[in-house]
């Protein structure tokens, strides 16, 4: 049975340097470019903080109608007073929710997109198609919080939970219960922090006339 160090994580910052996003990719941090840094403004907004976690794989399907609920629940929650989104910038839903996000901040200024990054070589073996993505979030995020400089056993779920930790409520795209998706559920509900699953429509449409009235 495999064990997982769930430790509390270093925090660090990317703070990138015109010379360094010229020499490399943003998909590729390296050491010398992480910073220790403290989060406390992070944590003095948990109760206007939303996060996401969910699939890799959406089918093609599904993937308009899962945008554009997005856009509606995230519309619902900035008018409901929520301003910070963290995203764990992982491929699939992850990325389609930080876009989402972005496209929020295009109509709303306020808005903040926090990505956090289990570890600074999360994109390294990615194809090029999610690698352009990837760089494209990174470049319109508010704040990196890179919570590892490699990668190691288990830094998927210490990501996982420290979203977790710093949200008053939790966006999934949860159809199978098995896998990341669904032990990151299961910790948000242990800590008691909402969670409202995007796959089922019905409950999304309630949440909406919920937030409306």
């Amino acid at each position: 049975m495999r064990t997982y160090r769930l430790c509390a994580p270093r925090t660090f910052r990317y703070t990138p340097k015109a010379a360094d996003t010229l020499r490399q990719p943003l998909s590729f941090i390296s050491r010398e470019m992480i910073a220790d840094v403290f989060d406390s403004e992070l944590r003095g907004r948990k109760d206007l903080t939303v996060c996401f976690t969910g699939h890799r794989h959406i089918p093609e399907g599904e993937y308009a109608g899962l945008a554009a609920m997005l856009d509606r629940v995230l519309e619902a929650l900035y008018q409901h007073g929520y301003r910070d989104f963290i995203s764990g910038a992982a491929i699939g839903f992850d990325v389609l929710a930080a876009e989402r996000v972005i496209a929020l901040r295009q109509r709303h200024s306020d808005v903040q997109l926090r990505l956090a990054i289990p570890c600074a070589t999360q994109a390294e073996r990615w194809g090029m198609t999610h690698v352009e993505r990837y760089e494209r979030m990174v470049y319109h995020a508010d704040t990196l919080h890179v919570l590892s400089p490699q990668y190691y056993a288990g830094c998927m779920q210490v990501r996982n939970r420290y979203m977790v930790d710093r949200s008053a409520l939790c966006l999934c795209y949860l159809t199978h219960s098995r896998g990341g998706t669904m032990s990151t559920v299961a910790y948000a509900m242990q800590q008691e922090c909402p969670v409202l699953n995007l796959a089922m429509e019905d409950a999304c449409e309630a949440f909406i006339h919920s937030l409306s009235r």
